[in-house]
Parts: C-alpha cells; sequence; structure tokens
C-alpha cells in the first residue's frame, strides 16, 4: 500500500487526486571509495537548558508503527533519530557513507562493494553485518514497502542480486549500471534495521529495532499526537547528536502548526503552510526549499481510457494550453512557474524548457487540430469533495483553447486511488527533490505513474545514462532526460512550489534541508550559539 503525503501551497486545499508528494525514489552519484559519519551530524554548541529540541509536524510521523521502510523519504527527518542509513544526504545535497565506510563500483557500474562499519549494535542488541544488510535489501520485493520502489523488481535502479562476501562486506548486483549507488541507499531507502525486526516485521508496528543515537520513550510516546526519542549514550554515533531529548510533536491544523513555534512550544515546525509564513516571520525564522513540482502526470499515455492521449501532440497542447504565470501571481506568490518537471536548483535543469513550452494557446489549439481533435476534447479528474483551486483555475484556461476538463466527483478514498488507473490524467504536488532521475526512475517511469508501462525510448535511454554516468556526462543525460519528459508530454508541470520550516532563533540554529529535497536534515540541528 503506497503511502502518499499532501501539502498546501498559498491557500488551504481541498482534494483532488494529490496523491504525489511522498514517493522520493532514489538514484545517482560517484564510484570512488568514501568515508564517512552519520550524516550531517557534528557536536558543539551548548544545549538548551533541558537539552531537549522539540519539532513540530504536520502530520503522523509514524502512523502505521515503526518499520521506516513503509514511508517515502520525507519520513526520514523522524525515523534518523532511531536508525541509522547505510548512506545519507547532507545539507548540500551531497551524500556520503554512514554505516558504510567504504564503497566501490565495478568497472561496468553494476556491481557495487559495500564495507561496513564496525561497532554498530541494534536496539535488540545484534551488531551490524552483511547479514542483517542483506537481510533488509532481501525485502526489497515487498510491494508495501514504500522506500523501495525504485530497488524493486523492474525498476531503474532495480538490485537482482546481495551477496555476504564476509561479515563486514556485502556486494550488490544491480540490473544495469548505476554508477552512483550511493544515492540509491541513502536516507529512508538505505534504512537498516535490525535483525528482530527483519525476521518479524510485525514488532516494528509498536517497537523500533534500529541502530540510531535514539530510542523511544515509550511512556512519553502517544501514538498520533507526540513522539518522544531519548539519547542511546552507548550508540556508535551518539556523540554526533547534540540534544538528551528530542520531542515530535503532531500539529496538524496549519494555524496551530505556526502558532507553536511562534508561541516557543515547538523550537522547530516543518511543511508550515505558505498562508501562516507572514506570522510565523513576524516572531521568529523560516527557512525555505524548492523541489517540489506541482503539475499533471499523464497516466494514460497509451490512450486505453481516453484515446486523444495517445497522441503526443495532444499532451503536448496540455503544456501550451497552460497559463502558469497568471496562476502563479494569483494564488502562489513566491512559487515559480514551471514548464518542466526537473526543480530549478536540480542538475538537469534547462532554462530554454521554460521558454521553448511556455503559454501559447494558438500552439494549443494547432497541436489539437494536427491530432484530429479541432473541435477539442474532454478530460475527467477525479476529486474528492471540491476540486482543488489550482485545478479550477487550469480548467478555465484549458477550455479557451477546447480542452474541456471535467471533475469527477468520488464518494470514496477507494475511487480516488483507483483514479491512478482510470483517468487521463491526475494532479497534485510531486516531491521531486535534488535528485530528479531517482524520482524518475521508482515514480514517473518505473512507478505508479506508469502503471499501463508505457515505453518512450527517449526517455528510457536518457535515463539509464543518467543512472550510469558520472561527471559532464552524468549532466547531459540529466538535461537529456529532462527534455524527453517534457517534449513528450509525460508531466504537465504548472509551478515549483516551496516548502518551509520556521524555527526559534532564540533555542536553535537555522536547520537546513537535505539539498532540495523537502526534509530536514535531522542530525545538523544544533542549538542556539
Amino acid at each position: 500500500m503506497n503511502r502518499f503525503t499532501t501539502r498546501t501551497s498559498r491557500q488551504t486545499r481541498p482534494a483532488t487526486v494529490r496523491i504525489g508528494a511522498a514517493v522520493l525514489a532514489t538514484a545517482t552519484a560517484a564510484t570512488l571509495a568514501a568515508c564517512g559519519g552519520n550524516g550531517g551530524g557534528g557536536g558543539g554548541g551548548s544545549q538548551s537548558a533541558d537539552g531537549t529540541l522539540t519539532i513540530a509536524f504536520d502530520a503522523d510521523a509514524a502512523p502505521t508503527g515503526y518499520d521506516p521502510l513503509l514511508y517515502s523519504q520525507r519520513q526520514f527527518e523522524f525515523f534518523a533519530s532511531l536508525y541509522d542509513s547505510l548512506f545519507v544526504t547532507q545539507p548540500d545535497g551531497s551524500v556520503e557513507p554512514s554505516l558504510v565506510t567504504e564503497f566501490s563500483n565495478n568497472p561496468e557500474n553494476t556491481q557495487t562493494t559495500l564495507i561496513l562499519r564496525e561497532g554498530v549494535t541494534f536496539t535488540d542488541g545484534s551488531p551490524l553485518d552483511a547479514e542483517v544488510v542483506k537481510a533488509n535489501l532481501d525485502r526489497r520485493s515487498d510491494p508495501d514497502l514504500e522506500a523501495y520502489g525504485s530497488l524493486a523488481p523492474g525498476q531503474a535502479s532495480e538490485i537482482t542480486d546481495v551477496t555476504v562476501q564476509d561479515p563486514r562486506t556485502v556486494v550488490i548486483t544491480w540490473a544495469q549500471p548505476q554508477a552512483t549507488p550511493e544515492q540509491n541507499l541513502a536516507d529512508t531507502t538505505g534504512v537498516i534495521v535490525g535483525p528482530t525486526g527483519v525476521a518479524d516485521p510485525s514488532s516494528l508496528e509498536t517497537t523500533p529495532d534500529g541502530s540510531g543515537a535514539y530510542v523511544l520513550d515509550e511512556d512519553a510516546t502517544t501514538r498520533a499526537s507526540t513522539y518522544t526519542v531519548v539519547k542511546n549514550d552507548d550508540a556508535w554515533a551518539a556523540d554526533e547528536w547534540v540534544w538528551d531529548t528530542i520531542e515530535y510533536d503532531v500539529i496538524t491544523d496549519p494555524q496551530s502548526l505556526a502558532n507553536a513555534v511562534v508561541s516557543g512550544q515547538a523550537d522547530i515546525a516543518t511543511q508550515l503552510d505558505p498562508t501562516t509564513i507572514d506570522l510565523v516571520q513576524s516572531r521568529q525564522s523560516t527557512v525555505d526549499v524548492g523541489g517540489t513540482i506541482v503539475g499533471f502526470p499523464v497516466i494514460d499515455k497509451l490512450g486505453s481510457s481516453n484515446p486523444a492521449f495517445g497522441s503526443e501532440q495532444v499532451r503536448q497542447a496540455l503544456l501550451f494550453a497552460t497559463d502558469r504565470e497568471s496562476l502563479v501571481s494569483d494564488l502562489h506568490d513566491g512559487s515559480r512557474p514551471t514548464s518542466q518537471f526537473f526543480p530549478e536548483d536540480a542538475p538537469g535543469f534547462d532554462p530554454a524548457l521554460d521558454e521553448e513550452f511556455a503559454y501559447d494557446p494558438d500552439r494549443a489549439r494547432e497541436l489539437l487540430t494536427e491530432a484530429g481533435y479541432p473541435d477539442g476534447i474532454d478530460v475527467d479528474l477525479t476529486v474528492l469533495g471540491q476540486p482543488d483551486e489550482d485545478a479550477v483555475a487550469v480548467q478555465s484556461q484549458w477550455a479557451e483553447v477546447g480542452i474541456r476538463l471535467n471533475f469527477v466527483t468520488a464518494t470514496s478514498t477507494d475511487q480516488v486511488f483507483a483514479a491512478v488507473r482510470t483517468d487521463p490524467v491526475i494532479f497534485g504536488p510531486f516531491s521531486v527533490g535534488s535528485n530528479p532521475a531517482g524520482f524518475v526512475a521508482g515514480v514517473l517511469y518505473g512507478g505508479f505513474m506508469n502503471m499501463q508501462q508505457a515505453q518512450e525510448p527517449d526517455i528510457q535511454s536518457a535515463l539509464g545514462a543518467a543512472l550510469g554516468a558520472t561527471g559532464d556526462a552524468q549532466q547531459q543525460a540529466l538535461t537529456d532526460l529532462n527534455r524527453a519528459i517534457t517534449e513528450h508530454g509525460w508531466f504537465i508541470p504548472v509551478y515549483e512550489d516551496v516548502t518551509y520550516a520556521g524555527y526559534n532563533a532564540d533555542s536553535v540554529s537555522e536547520p537546513a534541508f537535505a539539498g532540495t529535497n523537502n526534509y530536514l536534515v535531522l542530525s545538523a540541528v544544533q542549538p542556539a550559539s
């Protein structure tokens, strides 16, 4: 079962088919051996008076228990305290070893050898070794495990074999070349669960089994309300984490979430609603990051449910029919209109695409006529409740060129999720982050956005090149991949959204996002100096 998270933007949003923002798949960056610590950690600084860091989340951090692999990358902001990963993303967006001390690829980039850290133990008392890493990665075919989407059979970063060479050495074999395997195994995707949790995943519903610097304080934890973790001084990376206790408060109401950091109830509040930013900034400080693309994934690329969508010209017509500039100006001050799937700060971003596929209603009409639809087309979009204000705005824009967007009201959430297989398009925010090739591999081409298993040689070729290359060759492949997605109309972007976090500068220093991903590097949070 996929676990989706949603975001709001400049105004509170009712539910369209907001099926996207959570699935940060991973994939790509370096073949040389490397060394490193528990990513982004670093002691120093004086703690707050009671040594407690309080973080307010906009959603339940662990709604189905403490198996981190059931969740998307964003949940690493919580699970990083309880679990360690093979690799972790740093504030600058680079990926560094954590449970790994060295790694290397074979010349063909089809096998990766990992050397594991010594002296690591899990909550169940077992040591980290190659067998437990293999046991974790051997779960990759379980469809319930959100984090393993890109590693699963048939995906672009598919693992075909995991071999234990000796107690500290694991050899991973990939289905196709992976020049930068560390990005495949970073953060949530690379989390290693202890032997007890792997042997009996149901035990993780109530009891974490990690090697992280903290353990769950069950007496101070109320599920769906407050999660409290306390420092395990015996953990291998304990010295790299400053706080004695971290408390996570779940506050789902946007105004209450903002009030928590404004009043000092929380040191940090994550995923703030943009409508509350002015309030937070009037009393506290904020940080923000892009990387979330809001738009319409084209689901029916074969024309199975709507024959018009089998035409690339029709899909391109949707691109030219979308007036992104006016939509952002009217509804999303601070966001960036975009005609491409890759975020502005991600490798492969191409400013030329925003010019080439800018709003051009005349061109949209020409393309519809060339495709054999001079009278326009009908497009169904399933919504739960009232349609999203963005979708309503786009409905009006598309109508001007003869694209009739019809909202179909769902009577259940099951109908909403079924729409991923039946509607020609869905709509929502998608946290593409700083590794768009990984998102393409695990979601857009190899995941739920392509359940028809449509094939597009340009996309497939560029994706393979992006995953299998480094340096300038990888940069060119990413640029080619970005262009191919746009030119073939696999995604209709509208704008790049911004994720905000508020913080109390009197208690903590400025927190950092994991590159352009929309989650914070928890281990990097320091007390105010």
